[in-house]
């Protein structure tokens, strides 16, 4: 006998174009399904479904998302913008009219969510030249490459003026939207804590909860079909607690929920430890880094993971609370596998400490297949420390890599050829010859086992070679 389970769904509301909503479905549901199948917005396309294209792109709360990646639990109370609401009392936006006049669509799929992401570019206030434009644009693929038209589109846009931003078009005076999920037995129930404290309760009193943040990456196995819509997820994304950028007794202190574009954006990071910056710079796009995490990032523990070298070199350390306690693991005890972290049953990571160490040094790069969108085919950060005069040895050395083994790890057979040593062509051939010795890298779809050993071992002689001068 088959026994079917009764769907469980909340009831979210929020604002499509300035139109009440009130959907009643799962809030694991994906907000590109809410907008394309339950309220016939079909200019948000699907494209990849994991993040990747940009065709699903929208504006929430006037930050440019890709759809695919947002529950719908988290789209509570806040106002959602498509393409079809760019238009205004059938006047195009400036935008809509320089693609127009321009020749900025081609085949015209990723025409809606270019619009978007330009707009929250123009939105921004940056001045729209064309490097400033071309990484706007990053996360949005053109499969017809007609990148030069839609350049131009948009500095044209930018050179009439920025677009009227969400919050200033007249909201329509629309009937509320009510709208019912049919039978949708592919999202998951969606818990949402008041407050870290209640988060935690909720764990301990249900372990099956997984916790979900900017959904970058549980988003996307739910949609593979990878992780099991039957397990609850919990919504943290909206825990202020997690959200902090501070220094407290020579620590620089992140909070879980950090994204990459506060990051980018933070003058607290810039000024203590900017490779902090830098690194977030090379995650995904403009999208990715709006929603993406430095908590998720660490918890998810892939061996490509973005932030994971530079926090190893850094020695981070990792503060978790639990149930009873908060206690601290170092960065290099917090990946015990493939996948797998020092976190137990009930526990949250909730802040990275980083030490700032005065006369270190940290670089680090990052190989991947493009300069954008691209999970790393090596990564390495590099951490030293020298005398006041910039030439002298080295000591304290870290050198952290990703991608080579199956977690993200210390070289440390490399940091003892570089401890104590000065930089120089030997030091750096010294530690290229190390490094090839200290990891194992495999062969899968993006790379192969022989050009991971041999770029890690060029990109950290040209480190090495580039901090000799």
């Amino acid at each position: 006998m088959t026994v079917t389970l009764p769907v469980i769904t909340d009831t979210i509301r929020f604002h499509v174009n300035g139109r009440p909503v009130e959907a009643d479905a799962p809030g694991g549901r994906r907000l590109l399904d809410v907008l394309r199948v339950d309220l016939g917005l079909t200019g948000t396309k699907e494209g990849c479904g994991e993040g990747e294209c940009g065709t699903c792109s929208v504006l929430l709360d006037g930050v440019l998302v890709n759809a695919c990646l947002v529950p719908l639990a988290q789209v509570d109370g806040r106002e959602v913008l498509t393409v079809e609401g760019l238009a205004v009392d059938g006047r195009l936006d400036p935008l809509q009219q320089a693609f127009l006049e321009l020749g900025g669509t081609q085949c015209g799929f990723c025409a809606p969510a270019m619009l978007l992401a330009a707009r929250a570019f123009l939105a921004s206030g940056h001045a729209a030249t064309e490097p400033a434009i071309r990484e706007a644009i990053a996360g949005n693929l053109c499969r017809c490459t007609g990148y030069t038209k839609i350049i131009e589109a948009i500095a044209a846009a930018g050179g009439s003026g920025p677009s009227a931003s969400a919050d200033s078009r007249p909201a329509p005076q629309l009937p509320d939207a009510i709208i019912t999920a049919a039978a949708d037995r592919a999202s998951p129930r969606v818990v949402r804590p008041s407050s870290l404290y209640d988060a935690l309760a909720r764990l301990a009193a249900d372990p099956d909860l997984r916790p979900i943040a900017g959904g970058t990456d549980v988003m996307v196995e739910l949609a593979a079909g990878v992780a099991s819509p039957s397990r609850p997820l919990l919504d943290v994304w909206d825990l202020d607690e997690l959200r902090l950028v501070e220094i407290e007794h020579d620590e620089l202190i992140l909070g879980a929920l950090t994204t990459y574009a506060d990051l980018r954006s933070s003058a607290v990071v810039h000024g203590a430890l900017p490779v902090l910056a830098e690194v977030a710079a090379s995650v995904g796009a403009a999208q990715v880094q709006n929603r993406g995490t430095i908590g998720g990032n660490c918890v998810t523990a892939s061996p490509a993971a973005d932030m994971a070298p530079v926090l190893l070199a850094s020695d981070a350390r990792f503060e978790i609370a639990g149930p009873h306690l908060t206690r601290i693991v170092p960065a290099d005890a917090f990946w015990t596998g493939y996948r797998r972290t020092a976190l137990e049953p009930g526990e949250l990571l909730v802040a990275v400490r980083i030490p700032l160490v005065p006369g270190r040094h940290i670089r680090a790069r990052k190989v991947g297949t493009r300069r954008a969108q691209s999970i790393a085919k090596a990564s390495v950060a590099v951490a030293w420390r020298t005398a006041p005069e910039r030439h002298g040895p080295w000591h304290d050395v870290r050198v952290a890599l990703g991608s080579v083994a199956p977690t993200p790890i210390r070289a440390r057979r490399t940091e003892a050829v570089l401890e104590g040593a000065t930089p120089g062509p030997d030091m750096a051939t010294g530690a290229a010859d190390a490094v090839r010795l200290d990891i194992s890298p495999i062969d899968d779809v993006r790379s192969t086992a022989a050009y991971r050993r041999e770029v890690t071992a060029r990109v950290l002689r040209r480190i090495v070679q580039d901090a000799a001068g």
